[in-house]
């Protein structure tokens, strides 16, 4: 359903959008029914293609042991769960693809930072503003599922004239800094933060590297438990620059709430 949501998206890019598995054509057309799919789904009975790929989880039945999965011979060529993300002419630029058989990333976060497609679907939102800056943050999902991974998305825009000092920065000064508060369930990624790019001079002794305008940084976020509502807590440093000096560095913070996807209350019967 992840990738059904995200099937407008899709189609107006347009990208052709399928998934394959190692269910027959029965099972996966039983499946598909069920909440109206409408994409192929590919039948690799026998997992020929799934090896061929090099994509069967061979290893499949010790995480099994571990979460208490009890062993049966049908889980034997499973495929690790994963994105190829092919070309016009057929040929792979990105493979996507976790450690973990449970991880899963939304249909949103394929979209986002594998394809670079800005989609009309997020969850919670959160907004600030200081001298020179808006802020702005939000989840890739209404909800979250177990081992289910969610993008945060901190955006920046950055007034002209007031460029926000880069990594390194000059001493004293600070540079740029996102930082998700850690918490149980929460498993923080490393941060996808742009390059600044350099700002010559400036006033200051030695060259400078800054950001300017719109800037977006992303960060994965992984929960790792089931059951309650979170709040992701971020903290943003940012600390403008300008000609002759820099202005006193600001600190924010947003908090975002998702809630879990088998937790959300159903309305109540009058």
């Amino acid at each position: 359903m992840e990738l059904q949501r995200s099937l407008p998206a899709c189609e107006r890019a347009p990208i052709a959008l399928l998934a394959i598995s190692y269910d027959t054509v029965d099972v996966l057309a039983g499946f598909a029914a069920q909440p109206g799919i409408a994409y192929p789904l590919l039948a690799d009975a026998g997992s020929t293609a799934i090896r061929a790929l090099g994509l069967c989880n061979e290893h499949v039945y010790a995480p099994h042991a571990v979460y208490g999965i009890p062993h049966q011979d049908h889980h034997w060529g499973v495929p690790s769960p994963g994105s190829f993300l092919l070309d016009e002419q057929g040929c792979v630029r990105q493979k996507r693809f976790e450690q973990s058989y449970r991880e899963r990333e939304t249909g949103v976060g394929m979209l986002e930072q594998g394809c670079g497609i800005t989609s009309a679907v997020h969850g919670a939102e959160a907004r600030a503003h200081t001298a020179g800056v808006e802020l702005g943050a939000s989840l890739d999902a209404t909800t979250y599922r177990f081992f289910q991974r969610l993008w945060l998305t901190v955006a920046l825009t950055i007034a002209p004239g007031l460029p926000g000092y880069g990594q390194p920065s000059p001493a004293g000064c600070m540079p740029l800094a996102i930082a998700v508060t850690p918490m149980a369930g929460i498993e923080v990624g490393t941060p996808r933060v742009p390059p600044p790019h350099p700002s010559p001079g400036a006033g200051l002794e030695g060259d400078l590297v800054v950001y300017e305008g719109k800037v977006a940084v992303s960060v994965p976020l992984t929960f790792t438990q089931e059951g309650d509502e979170q709040t992701v807590h971020v903290t943003i440093r940012h600390q403008a620059c300008r000609a002759t000096d820099g202005l006193r560095p600001s600190t924010m913070a947003l908090s975002l709430s998702v809630p879990a996807a088998d937790r959300i209350a159903r309305p109540r019967r009058r």
